[in-house]
């Protein structure tokens, strides 16, 4: 196991944090009796996983980080006292010892004076009129370091009396991260949230950078949130793009005035200009529009995933759905194949395999994912499949979100647009509970409810010409109808 930092015993029964102290901090760290390297037991149980490991080896990490900036300050009247208790807790973990170590001790016991001087060493007598002379190289603490380390060995463990910007950062890192483990979804879909969650760290980054580590109070939080709301407006033209980038740390801080500081109240920012709905999206015209990319579907000189997309239509199937499907959850011979979950697991549900071409395309491959692996791990689906649906339609307004929107308009229009039944095909939550509930404990895939959704999918189509045995036609397909 080969982890930046890790120091493992000869005997691999436990591991330790462990990193030198730079160069030019060493003599301040060692006239404040702070050893060189800093080693931090991770107390881990034998056997734990990497994981495990790095996840301990970055928390210790980030108190040594703190530790070095407390070595880096020179002006201790600009350090609050919110800084201080983060200063006081790092130099603890360095010694090995946590907080709470005097709760229920006798304040004027033997007890108490050993606990102080393991806690504060050399320097729990530092205000003796003889120390300097008994210690003349060594440096004294600053009195606001010592107190706030007395204060934290009177608290119990897992109480904090002052909080900062960063602790709420750090709290919704943890929160998100724990998500992101805990998340069962396919490669491609894991892949994706790890993306988007890399940009939210910038953010919450940048928001820090912006404000400073400042104390976590009601008007700091409130006034810092609006600040940098104005100075985003000024960065990016866009409402809808600085509205993205607040947030992010607009989340982390109301997470942590509701699981922590729960007396702070965190105010609702809107950016002028951000858009109140969503953008609209066009659907697919139902006369002219769909019929070209029915016959597309068919068309082998299309590719297979883009022509995947375009039955999905009849079932309000995402890019992302299509690729992440797998070749294991075909059911050929019952008609019907188990669309991939992309952001939610309410969105994983039965589809209706169309015709056989629909069929030919989802076995192309004979495991994994059904567009291949290769296809599946690319990032540009929705590119992909936009400029096929443009090129075939001749309208450059068309986007891939609105064949989900023309999916529900076509049923619509065939008065099934309210269908328990469809709106279940579509991975609206509500309705798959209400199906679990009328078809007992198989619920959508019970053969009932496929049967049904089979019905309404041939009443979607009963307008389409049937393909079910194509030939090969070209990509030049002439418009229907004169259009």
């Amino acid at each position: 196991m080969k982890i930046k930092h890790l120091k493992i015993r000869s005997d691999a029964q436990s591991f330790a944090f462990q990193r030198k102290i730079p160069l030019r901090l060493q003599q301040k760290a060692k006239n404040l009796n702070i050893k060189n390297p800093v080693v931090m037991p991770l107390k881990l149980a034998v056997g734990a996983s990497e994981v495990m490991v790095a996840t301990a080896i970055e928390q210790k990490n980030k108190q040594f980080e703190t530790l070095i900036r407390f070595l880096e300050q020179t002006d201790y009247t600009a350090v609050d006292a919110a800084g201080w208790e983060k200063n006081a807790k790092a130099y603890l973990d360095v010694r090995g010892l946590k907080a709470g170590t005097l709760v229920g001790v006798d304040s004027f016991s033997d007890e108490t004076d050993y606990r102080i001087e393991e806690a504060l060493g050399i320097h729990a007598n530092q205000d003796h009129p003889d120390w300097d002379r008994n210690y003349p190289e060594k440096t004294k603490l600053p009195k606001q370091l010592v107190g706030a380390v007395m204060e934290i060995l009177k608290q119990r463990e897992g109480t904090q009396k002052f909080h900062l910007f960063s602790d709420a950062v750090d709290h919704y890192k943890a929160y998100k991260e724990k998500q992101l483990n805990e998340h069962s979804g396919t490669e491609v879909e894991r892949n994706r949230k790890k993306r988007e969650w890399l940009k939210d760290v910038k953010r919450l980054s940048d928001f820090l950078d912006f404000c400073g580590d400042q104390e976590f109070t009601q008007e700091n939080v409130n006034e810092d949130l609006r600040l940098y709301r104005n100075h985003l407006t000024t960065v990016y033209p866009n409402a809808n793009t600085a509205k993205r980038h607040l947030n992010v740390p607009a989340a982390a801080i109301r997470l942590y005035a509701d699981e922590v500081v729960t007396h702070v109240a965190v105010a609702q920012l809107r950016i002028a200009g951000q858009s109140k709905t969503a953008s609209a999206r066009p659907p697919i015209k139902l006369d002219t529009e769909l019929p070209l990319l029915w016959r597309a579907a068919h068309d082998e000189s299309f590719g297979q995933f883009e022509r995947l997309s375009i039955f999905g239509i009849f079932c309000g199937a995402s890019a992302a759905e299509i690729c992440q499907t797998q070749v294991e959850d075909i059911f050929a011979l019952d008609g019907y194949y188990i669309l991939g979950g992309t952001k939610r697991e309410a969105r994983r549900r039965p589809v209706v395999i169309i015709n056989q071409t629909h069929l030919k395309l989802l076995t192309l491959n004979n495991a994994g994912y059904v567009v291949g692996e290769k296809v599946a791990l690319q990032q540009n689906h929705s590119q992909k499949f936009a400029k096929v649906l443009r090129e075939v339609t001749g309208n450059d307004q068309l986007i891939p979100y609105s064949c989900r929107y023309t999916g529900k308009h076509l049923a619509d229009t065939k008065g099934i647009g309210h269908d328990d039944v469809l709106e279940s095909m579509f991975g609206w939550r509500a309705r798959k509970k209400q199906a679990k509930d009328n078809y007992g404990k198989a619920g959508i895939y019970s053969p009932t409810y496929i049967e049904q959704m089979k019905q309404i999918t041939r009443k979607m189509l009963e307008d389409l010409p049937d393909y079910s045995s194509p030939n090969t036609p070209t990509k030049n397909v002439v418009p229907i109808r004169g259009e």
